[in-house]
Formats: C-alpha cells, sequence, structure tokens
C-alpha cells in the first residue's frame, strides 16, 4: 500500500520506515531510493523537535552554492585503500559534486620538514622530526613496550574485525572480553611505565573524544580498524581528526542527501511505543494515538537518549542490547582556535603540531587553508583539542597561552583571537560498539529490525555516519532483494583487505615487558619449587 501524504487515517503503512534524520538514517534513505525507485515504499520520520543541531564545529567553509563546483577530489584507489573514512567521504563528495579539500582526502601532501613538539606531564619538551607516533623521544624501554602494545592491538584489529565468522567458543569468548573491558582497564594490564600509559590515554581521548576509563576495548578497535592501524593517530594527518575537529563535509553532504529524500521525509510526531504483530510487521504507536506507522523493515537512526522515551517490545530488543543502549552515555569535547598575526612558530623550526600529555591543550596543528579559490586566511591560526574535566565550563584562554608561551616562545602571549567550542554530539557505547555485534557474530535476528545510528559515537564523525549509514542499507537490502547487492557496496564495508602478518610477527607481538617479566617470575617460580621438591625427595 502507498503512503498518502494528505491521508487522514490513523495508519502509515510502508515498505521499511527510517526513524530519524540523523546523518546515517538519510544515508540508508538515499540508498534504498537510489537502488529501488518507486518500487519499495520507503518513508522517512522527522521526528520533530528530537533532532539536536550538530556542533559548531561541523559548519567550516561555507562558500555560495554552485561556486568552485569543479574542486572534487579526484582520489585513486590506490589513496583511499588503506582508509575507510576517505573512502566514504569521497564516494558521497564525488556523487553530489562537493569540494573536498586535500587537508582531508590527501593530507600526506602536506608533509613539512619543521618539527613538531612533544610535551611531558613534567613540562620537558622534545622535538620531533618524524612522525609523533615514531616516539622518538623515549627511551628504549618505553620506546619498546609502546610500540609492542600498538602492534598488539593491530593484530587484535585483525582477529576481530577480518574474521568471516565467530563459531570457535574460544573466540566468542575473546570477543565478550573486548566488549566488557575498560581502555583503561587494558592500558593498565599491558604497560609499566607512566609515559607510555599517559601517552595511550591520549590517543584514546583524542580518537574516541572521551577517557580511556569509559571507552571499551572493542570500541576503539573498531576506530583503529576504520584508519587500518592503531599506530596512525598522533602525526596530524589523520584523516578522521581532521574531518571531526574541522567537520567541512557535515552540512554540504547532509543538505544533499535531505534534498534527495525530501518527497519521502514526512514529519512525525513523538513515538511512544514500538511492537510487532505476528513476527511479521513493525508497528510504531504516537503519544496521542491519532497516527501509527506500520512497516516490514524498521530502520533506527536515532541517537540513544530519544531511545530512551520509546517503550520497544521485547522481541524486537533483547535485554543485552537495552543495557549497552543505556549504557551509551552523551560525551563531551572541546575544541579550541587560536588566531595570530602571523605563523610565528615557522620562524622557530615548528610546523604548530602539537601533543602533550599535561594539557590543556591535548592535541593541536596549524588550521589548514579551507578555501577552494585559494585565498589566504587573513590571520594565522592553531586548531585542537583540549581536556576537559568534569563539569568544566570556564574557558581555558589563560592556561592555552601560557602554554603556548612555554612551548613556543613570548609570540604566543599576544593572540589576536581566541574561542572555545563545546562539541557535544558525542556517544561512546561503554559496553560495545555494535547493538548485537551482528558484524562479527552474524546474528541477523530479528531480521525486520536494523539499528542505523548506534554503531557510532558522534554524528559529528562524517565519515563514520556514512559508514553507519552505509551498513544500515545493506542489512535492510540482504533482507529486501539480496540479489540487488552489487559487489562494490559489499566490499566497501570490508576494508582494509589488504592488512595481514605472517605467524612470527603474530607470535612476536605477545612479547611485551610486562608479559617477560611474568614468564621470568613464573620461570622462577616453577625452579624454585623443583629445587625443594628435589631437596625433599633426597631426604
Amino acid at each position: 500500500m502507498s503512503v498518502t501524504w494528505e491521508s487522514t487515517t490513523s495508519h502509515i503503512k510502508a515498505d521499511v520506515i527510517i526513524l530519524g534524520c540523523s546523518l546515517p538514517g538519510i544515508v540508508t534513505a538515499h540508498k534504498l531510493k537510489k537502488k529501488f525507485g518507486n518500487t519499495v515504499d520507503i518513508v522517512v520520520l522527522d521526528l520533530t523537535g528530537s533532532v539536536a543541531s550538530g556542533s559548531k564545529c561541523n559548519v567550516t567553509f561555507q562558500e555560495e552554492e554552485g561556486e568552485n563546483e569543479d574542486f572534487v577530489h579526484k582520489g585513486t584507489a590506490k589513496e583511499l585503500i588503506d582508509n575507510v573514512g576517505r573512502h566514504f567521504i569521497a564516494v558521497y563528495a564525488k556523487e553530489f559534486n562537493i569540494p573536498v579539500p586535500d587537508a582531508i582526502i590527501t593530507p600526506e601532501k602536506g608533509k613539512t620538514a619543521l618539527n613538531k613538539l612533544f610535551e611531558y606531564k613534567t613540562g620537558d619538551t622534545v622535538d620531533c622530526k618524524q612522525d609523533f607516533h615514531d616516539f622518538d623521544y623515549l627511551n628504549i624501554f618505553e620506546n619498546f613496550e609502546l610500540n609492542q602494545y600498538q602492534t598488539l592491538l593491530d593484530q587484535y584489529m585483525r582477529e576481530l574485525f577480518q574474521a568471516n565468522n565467530i563459531e570457535n567458543v574460544s573466540e566468542r569468548h575473546q570477543l565478550m572480553y573486548f566488549d566488557q573491558t575498560t581502555m583503561e582497564q587494558h592500558i593498565c594490564n599491558a604497560l609499566i611505565f607512566a609515559n607510555s600509559k599517559d601517552i595511550m590515554r591520549n590517543i584514546v581521548r583524542v580518537v574516541c573524544g572521551a577517557p580511556a576509563s569509559v571507552v571499551s576495548l572493542l570500541f576503539y578497535l573498531h576506530q583503529c580498524y576504520r584508519t587500518s592501524s592503531a599506530r596512525n593517530h598522533l602525526d596530524g594527518n589523520n584523516t578522521k581528526l581532521r574531518e571531526k575537529l574541522l567537520g567541512y563535509c557535515r552540512k554540504r553532504i547532509a543538505s544533499k542527501l535531505q534534498k534527495s529524500v525530501a518527497n519521502i521525509t514526512m514529519p512525525a510526531k513523538p513515538i511512544k511505543k514500538i511492537s510487532t504483530y505476528s513476527d511479521e510487521q513493525v508497528i510504531l504507536r504516537t503519544f496521542k494515538g491519532d497516527t501509527n506507522y506500520v512497516c516490514s523493515l524498521l530502520a533506527m537512526a536515532m541517537k540513544p537518549d530519544e531511545l530512551r522515551h520509546i517503550e520497544v517490545e521485547s522481541q524486537l530488543l533483547y535485554n543485552s542490547e537495552v543495557e549497552i543502549t543505556a549504557a551509551m552515555k552523551q560525551g563531551k569535547a572541546k575544541k579550541f582556535l587560536i588566531q595570530y598575526e602571523d605563523c610565528f612558530w615557522q620562524r622557530y623550526g615548528y610546523s604548530g603540531d602539537i601533543l602533550s600529555v599535561r594539557g590543556p591543550i591535548i592535541w593541536a596543528m596549524e588550521r589548514p587553508t579551507m578555501s577552494a579559490t585559494g585565498s589566504l586566511e587573513k590571520y594565522a591560526a592553531l586548531i585542537g583539542y583540549l581536556t576537559l574535566k568534569e563539569n568544566d565550563d570556564e574557558d581555558s584562554r589563560e592556561a592555552v597561552i601560557k602554554q603556548l608561551v612555554r612551548l613556543f616562545g613570548a609570540d604566543a602571549a599576544s593572540p589576536v583571537s581566541y574561542r572555545e567550542t563545546d562539541i557535544a554530539d558525542i556517544y561512546v557505547p561503554r559496553c560495545g560498539d555494535f547493538i548485537g555485534l551482528r558484524r562479527l557474530t552474524r546474528k541477523f535476528q530479528p531480521g525486520y529490525l536494523e539499528w542505523g545510528a548506534l554503531d557510532i559515537f558522534g554524528d559529528g564523525d562524517v565519515a563514520a555516519a556514512l559508514e553507519a549509514g552505509h551498513t544500515a542499507y545493506l542489512h535492510l537490502m540482504s533482507c529486501l532483494r539480496p540479489q540487488a547487492l552489487t559487489y562494490e557496496e559489499i566490499s566497501a564495508v570490508e576494508w582494509p583487505t589488504i592488512l595481514s602478518e605472517g605467524p612470527l610477527r603474530k607470535w612476536l607481538a605477545q612479547f611485551t615487558i610486562k608479559s617477560s617479566l611474568r614468564l621470568a617470575a613464573y620461570t622462577a617460580a616453577t625452579y624454585v619449587v623443583l629445587r625443594l621438591l628435589r631437596s625433599y625427595i633426597r631426604k
């Protein structure tokens, strides 16, 4: 039955309903509409008043519509294959002819011979001629254990996200371990030295937008998977960091997608209950009960806090999924932008890239040129993340300037302007990354409900939102018409497929300083016990 927009009846029926106009939701709707046209009834429900505006970091670079439309980055498969995030941004930029600066798609082109700065908790600084993740400034033991730990994380990532199926009991136990263990516990169990621990905590906060104590290991590994490695997050050239920080693509891509699904989008009153009838249809009931929505397949594209006000029938949402969803708490990150009259740091041989475990700046870089016309910014600027404490609403201007003076000298004392922005569209799954971990366990039940947005932690992370929408589309297609899926659509979410290591490297990754000391202790204890037994037998 086709949807009649002017209908005054109490039931609106469709084959597929997407609940929510988040970025993953409209990606799902756009892909389905493009695939089926008018042959399948698809409806997007816009929950009026429930969709919060995106963070202010997502409105950079807004030139007039139609200007410089030939600026789209034409990346090759070789350039994009090592990064899931780049792939999804490039695909939609090409489809909608949206200009994407090279600073996002090919950040390696901005490599410079200028030094980067690392700051210890003591305030001591080290110049880094290479990338931050090389950690040349650490002593030999700190360097060894940090590299071993990152190699171990890479190995975990490959085993989890490149497994075709998880049938082995031990693998399922391993999956549960990742799902229930916080990143902080894992860091403390694997690392000895304070510097190594502080660096990893910093990496987690920058990558996930939250401290290691509230991020599950599985969630962190998924972020590593999206950029191919645990080693590619602190060199200032990471696509995900720039894209999340600058948010160049979100507003323009979302605008294009909303236009493409405008004729199948309708305003809806708040939903009170989601239930099922004979396990064949999903029914969405509104608070006032004047309109109900009925469909065969439902794609949820809401934030976790929006779901808390909706009663979902147990057949549709298992208790384990309820617990995971309830544990998704809204996080908070803070970015800063400080402008100067000129790039004085370059005169002293610095690129402007900062990594600090002392704070208040956690990570910063020189703001890249974001103009498609090639025009120059009036002022030089540094942009980055700040440490954020609980209930911390005070401006960090004085502390930031004091830190920059400590790093770059007196020239940093007189900025032209300073601005801080809260990034509030962050949700961290404390107990897991995917609802039901569908991609890992291959559990496709119940088959008539798909979560389109709960496997990402922030709508402001454009690539993650696009990927989540694409994943939801794939699952809906597998229910509607699996034979219509193309190889390109399926392979997109299975990247990177080139990650592989030999058994020797996998075995060596297990040897850390902590595991070696533990092995030595066990060996010594065994030796002592054997000597005592031998002595006892002789007597």
